[in-house]
């Protein structure tokens, strides 16, 4: 079916609203096996995300989401689009990813009964290993978590998947306004932390989303930011006993960027590779079974078409290797042959 024919499928008064680019992922590949995004509507006011409509977080866009306030109806009706669409994936799908275009676990973004039914069919995928649900730091609870979690089946994890982008509080929250306060990420992630205690080992995890080459960071330091960024997750994990992955998304203008910061250039697969390789060396050292996980995926904000378009002919091959096997060397190629001193 191509993307045209699944727009017109869902925009009856009935079925959700669909963006053809951007709101329908491709499956990929990651260290549990075939993974795969659904992307929702969400149910706060004009479908917006809080912090969005606050106007937080100014290097995205994403938080406006497909610009249209899920209703109970509409929702069901968007995870039966679903079901037919990825008929051939389901069976086989190893890790699942919502998204809301906000917080997954916020009630007013998706009400607690939808969530339950959505991890109800989660739990019924035959070789589904891991879900992962992505949320503000405010909604984190152990309470929560433990709850969602013993609604999957045995042998299916619960990550948690937190956007902090970067650990440097004056990237975070001096440039990009994230309004993540330190202290209530370490809040966030000690109630995590007590989640993945009191459950059976691996049951309870966390995704953190890092940024590479964003606004705050130069060509000299984006791979240490990530670095950095990566080392505090993975100390954390050790810490308070939850295992860590890393969503690793290269920046690039939304139209929210774009207005903020008019003169930040994208992150180059150079950047991105070297970025990598540096949060690699601290995987080895700290948590050698996480996994790193690139997304190149963006629900059609990137400003610049062309370009990404001349970076994923560049870059993908590459990036889709380094996914499946997590071997750094599959990034190697995109390497510059002097260090990178500018973006």
């Amino acid at each position: 079916m191509s993307e045209e024919a699944a727009s017109s499928e869902v925009r009856s008064p009935r079925k959700p609203p669909l963006k053809p680019a951007g709101g329908l992922f491709a499956p990929a590949r990651d260290r549990y096996g075939v993974r795969l995004a659904l992307v929702f509507g969400n149910h706060a006011p004009e479908g917006r995300c809080p912090w969005f409509s606050a106007g937080k977080c100014h290097h995205c866009d994403i938080g406006a989401g497909e610009g249209a306030a899920f209703d109970e109806e509409t929702h069901r009706s968007r995870l039966a689009f679903f079901r037919k669409r990825y008929s051939k994936v389901f069976p086989r799908l190893n890790h699942l990813v919502l998204y809301v275009s906000g917080s997954v676990l916020n009630p007013v973004e998706l009400p607690p009964g939808l969530l339950d039914e959505l991890l109800a069919f989660a739990r019924k995928l035959p070789e589904l290993r891991a879900v992962s649900l992505e949320s503000r730091e405010s909604f984190i609870t152990e309470a929560r978590v433990r709850r969602l979690a013993n609604l999957l089946a045995e042998g299916q994890a619960l990550r948690v998947a937190l956007g902090l982008e970067s650990a440097d509080d004056r990237v975070r929250n001096g440039v990009l306004e994230k309004k993540m306060p330190e202290a209530a990420v370490r809040r966030a992630l000690e109630e995590l932390g007590r989640a993945a205690r009191a459950e059976s080992p691996g049951r309870v995890g966390l995704d953190l989303n890092v940024v590479v080459a964003g606004p705050g960071t130069s060509g000299a330091t984006a791979a240490a930011d990530a670095a950095a960024t990566a080392r505090y997750a993975f100390c954390a994990g050790r810490e308070l006993g939850f295992p860590v992955d890393l969503n690793i998304h290269p920046y690039y203008p939304s139209a929210r960027g774009l207005a903020r910061f008019p003169d930040r250039p994208r992150c180059a697969p150079a950047a991105l590779a070297a970025a990598v390789l540096a949060v690699d060396v601290e995987r080895r050292a700290l948590a050698p079974a996480s996994g790193l996980f690139i997304g190149l995926e963006d629900e059609g904000h990137d400003r610049e078409p062309g370009r990404r378009s001349d970076e994923r002919r560049l870059a993908y091959a590459a990036i889709e290797r380094f996914n499946e096997t997590g071997d750094p060397r599959a990034l190697e190629a995109l390497l510059p042959p002097e260090p990178l001193a500018e973006l």
